[in-house]
C-alpha cells in the first residue's frame, strides 16, 4: 500500500488515535494465519510508455502468508489503485 503524499506542502493531517483492539484482523485467505512478510510483484512497462523509451520493470509492493506463501486476491495490484 503506498503512503498518500498531500498536493499542498502547507497542508496539515489529522491526527487519528486509533485502538488495535478496535481494527479488523486481516487473514489468510488460504489458511488463516494472521502474519504476512512484504514481497515484490513485478510488472513491466513498455518502451512506448516508459519515460526512457526503454522497457522498464515497476516493483510493487506486497504481501504473503507467512504459513502457506499464499497471496491474498486484496493484496495484488489488479485488485486495489496503484
Amino acid at each position: 500500500m503506498g503512503k498518500e503524499i498531500p498536493m499542498n506542502p502547507n497542508q496539515q493531517q489529522a491526527n487519528i488515535n486509533l485502538n488495535p483492539e478496535d481494527l479488523e484482523d486481516v487473514l489468510c485467505e488460504k489458511c488463516e494465519n494472521q502474519m504476512f512478510e512484504q514481497i515484490y510483484l513485478f510488472k513491466k512497462l513498455s518502451a512506448v510508455l516508459s519515460p526512457t523509451g526503454k522497457d522498464t520493470f515497476v516493483p510493487l509492493q506486497s504481501y504473503k502468508c507467512t504459513e502457506c506463501g499464499h497471496i491474498n486476491a486484496e493484496f495484488l495490484a489488479k485488485n486495489r489503485d496503484v
